[in-house]
């Protein structure tokens, strides 16, 4: 039996988000302690009892629990990079997509093409639907390597790459609801509200739509 191979993120970037975070949070709480005090001073400056808390207490300990809380904030933040770190599993059987705890698992006699486009790991059912887009971050070398070895259709780019159409206002093409989609993702894209356009792709993709950014513009395609 064939042994499923995994892709992980650089190890540089798994261990080194640990490292530089804190680092760069210690730096942050640092710089707070020595403008504080000079901002709190300020009476035009927004947010006085902010600087005002962080410039209390006598140095050294004041400056020293300024930097001990940024590194705090700067581990926090490295946690949630590796909760949404992607690591892929491709196996004969099956592939699967893991982030942080959760995992989606796609069995292989779904999947028809399978490519990397924009950063994002992208498969395909015979249809043209998509079985999963993720930001990768992972070696695209490796990725197209574990694909082929396990009997996957890698492609080089996206083989439906000719059939997009550029969205715009009241597209005749589409119906009422997908017009109304496309517009609130639209307004989400301009907001940079990227939590809210990836909801919306998915209600979309509910339509039979499969959408491709760029440039805060929508192009658009039907599923077969």
């Amino acid at each position: 039996m064939t042994t499923a191979t995994t892709i992980h993120p650089p190890a540089l970037v798994r261990r080194g988000s640990w490292i530089y975070c804190p680092l760069l949070g210690a730096a942050a709480g640092f710089l707070l302690r020595v403008v504080a005090a000079w901002v709190a001073g300020l009476p035009w400056a927004p947010f006085q009892g902010v600087f005002a808390l962080a410039a209390s207490g006598a140095d050294p300990w004041g400056m020293l629990v300024a930097i001990a809380l940024g590194a705090l904030i700067g581990l926090g933040f490295a946690g949630l990079l590796a909760q949404e770190r992607l690591t892929v599993t491709v196996g004969p059987e099956q592939v699967v997509l893991a982030t942080g705890r959760n995992a989606h698992e796609i069995p292989a006699g779904e999947v028809d093409a399978v490519f990397t486009e924009r950063g994002h790991l992208v498969l395909l059912d015979g249809s043209g639907a998509e079985l999963a887009r993720r930001k990768s971050g992972l070696d695209r070398l490796a990725l197209r390597d574990a694909f082929r070895e396990h009997g996957y259709a890698w492609r080089e780019s996206d083989p439906y790459a000719g059939r997009y159409e550029l969205w715009t206002e009241e597209t005749p093409k589409l119906s009422l609801r997908a017009n109304t989609l496309m517009a609130e993702r639209d307004r989400a894209l301009r907001r940079r509200d990227h939590k809210e356009a990836a909801l919306l792709r998915t209600q979309l993709a509910e339509l039979g739509i499969v959408l491709r950014d760029g440039h805060k513009k929508q192009h658009w395609r039907k599923v077969d």
